[in-house]
């Protein structure tokens, strides 16, 4: 005979919150605030390559290291792209000419350059330092134009499913500026009389020009870098290139010349070759000319009187 027995069992379920287990047991969760002057001028005096500003980021947080025994992915947002400067390290901004490179310290170690550019996702676990301070460093890179830098995040660490964050930015929009150039003649310059050496009619019978003599004008600058001096006046009658004789003797005009790179070349009277361009070296422009009598007919003797008009603009 076959016996049947019927267990019955009860199963109780209880329902308990399970505690999800932290990652972390802290989230650092800072902000760091550079504060710039609105406008920085960055002088033409500072070399490629030179710093224009320093400053630090205002605020610090403490220094310490969450635990994480957990893998935790975190990932980091920059603002630019991945173009530096190969002689600074500094990242090209929204002006051109001028770069910056972002140093951060953090708890136990520091302070070291970081990249300002998107990161992709990456496991972070163990002992997870804290930042504790930033500084900014603008560097001239090349020739600045006028630009600005505007307000917002230079760099910021986030981390999956968190609120809590750690950002540099920057509280306000900062114009970057080329000094205005001055230049002026020296003041020797400004109502200068040139004395050509008293010459005997003969020296110009053979010859077209005799009695050169050699002078310079100067500019004296302020965050220029190249001058132009243009030249004009009265030609001579019977030769447009040369500047007329107001004075007694006939058949003659004064012969006015550059001296750049000891090359002679004729400044033109009639305003077709009259201009002439210097850099400016140790805030001076000099311009190296010659001045002598030109034969253009039968010479007589008398005076040379002529004049010539200079006037400059700078960049």
């Amino acid at each position: 005979m076959k016996h049947f027995i019927k267990l019955v069992s009860t199963l109780s379920v209880f329902c308990v919150p399970i505690a999800a287990q932290a990652q972390c047991d802290r989230y650092q969760n800072d902000t760091f605030t550079l504060n710039l002057p609105a406008t920085i001028t960055v002088p033409d005096s500072i070399p490629v390559g030179g710093v224009i500003t320093r400053q630090r980021f205002s605020g610090t947080a403490p220094a310490y290291f969450a635990d994480c025994p957990v893998a935790v992915q975190s990932w980091i947002i920059g603002r630019y792209q991945r173009q530096q400067d190969p002689s600074t390290g500094a990242y090209y901004t929204e002006v051109p000419g001028v770069g910056v490179k972002v140093t951060m310290t953090w708890a136990g170690g520091g302070p070291a350059a970081f990249a300002l550019y998107d990161q992709p996702m990456q496991y972070v676990y163990g002992k997870v330092p804290s930042f504790t301070s930033a500084e900014a460093t603008f560097y001239k890179i090349g020739p600045v134009t006028s630009g600005t830098v505007p307000a917002g995040y230079y760099w910021e660490k986030k981390w999956l499913g968190r609120t809590e964050r750690v950002r540099l930015e920057q509280g306000n929009s900062v114009r970057f500026v080329r000094p205005v150039a001055t230049c002026d003649l020296a003041a020797g310059d400004v109502n200068r009389i040139i004395t050509l050496p008293p010459i005997q009619t003969s020296a110009l019978k053979d010859a077209v020009s005799a009695g050169e003599h050699n002078f310079e004008l100067t500019a004296n600058c302020t965050d220029a870098s190249n001058v132009t001096f243009r030249f004009s006046g009265q030609p001579a009658a019977t030769d447009s290139w040369r500047f007329a004789n107001t004075g007694t003797a006939g058949g003659v005009a004064l012969w006015l010349y550059s001296r750049i790179n000891g090359v002679n070349q004729t400044i033109r009277a009639d305003g077709t070759d009259s201009t002439r361009t210097v850099a400016v070296s140790g805030n001076r422009s000099v311009l190296p000319l010659g001045a002598a009598y030109f034969r253009t007919g039968t010479v007589s003797q008398g005076t040379l009187l002529s004049s010539a008009t200079v006037n400059i603009t700078y960049n």
